[in-house]
């Protein structure tokens, strides 16, 4: 059974079970996978689609995890011999739309909030530009987390505990889109689910999974907590 985090002077420990590494270790991949599924930019007028979602697949033990999602190239127009050059000024600026996975959309969130036009349109542009360097930044600090993941007990150092949560936090992202937990309501509900040998539907071992991995959040940050100057 895991025991929770604690600040030892080697850093930030924690006893997993072989087992239990293993759950993480399947997860943290799996966001990865999700995460380099649709590295493809998404193109206004572009077809959406989806990811196969490989959460279900680990909890219903299926495999190989997801699904690689294609994205094809809308078509660019093609002017005739004598229409000379597009002054650089009507060029339209760089936009990508926001991912329509549910999932995704919560590891990708809106640089710019708003409904209007003019807000949508900054999103989009803010998106173009951001987005393949916040997907790789996640994706590194999933990597550092399987490596830890490795060896038992788990010994982190202060940054790499930071790194390790913040790997932990979009797993459950992930599960919470897979569980449509939108309010407090939804997690108090998903919550109440906590006997494994009682799980018998995929939804039911999705809600452990999320349990799991806050607890096991909740207690690093309370770890690292411990490390903060007292105020003066």
């Amino acid at each position: 059974m895991a025991r929770a985090f604690k600040s030892t002077p080697k850093g930030f420990t924690a006893d997993l079970e072989k087992a239990e590494r293993r759950l993480l270790r399947t997860l943290f991949a799996d966001v990865i996978q999700l995460l380099d599924a649709e590295e493809q930019p998404r193109l206004e007028g572009q077809p959406a689609g989806a990811p196969e979602d490989p959460f279900w697949d680990i909890v219903a033990g299926l495999g190989p995890f997801g699904a690689t999602f294609v994205a094809t190239e809308g078509e660019a127009g093609s002017g005739g011999a004598d229409d000379g050059p597009v002054p650089s000024e009507a060029a339209a600026p760089p936009h990508r739309q926001a991912p329509p996975d549910e999932a995704l959309a919560r590891l990708l969130p809106p640089g710019v909030h708003g409904d209007t036009p003019a807000e949508q349109a900054a999103a989009g542009e803010f998106r173009a530009l951001t987005e393949d360097s916040v997907r790789r930044s996640k994706t590194a600090d999933l990597q550092r987390a399987v490596a830890a993941l490795q060896v038992n007990p788990l010994v982190l150092e202060e940054a790499e505990a930071v790194s390790f949560s913040r790997a932990l936090n979009d797993v459950r992202l992930v599960l919470s889109a897979r569980l449509g937990i939108d309010s407090e309501e939804d997690a108090e509900r998903v919550h109440t689910v906590d006997d494994w040998s009682a799980a018998t539907d995929v939804e039911s071992y999705m809600a452990l999974l999320y349990n799991f991995t806050t607890w096991l959040l909740e207690t690093l940050m309370l770890a690292l907590t411990t490390q903060l100057p007292e105020a003066p």
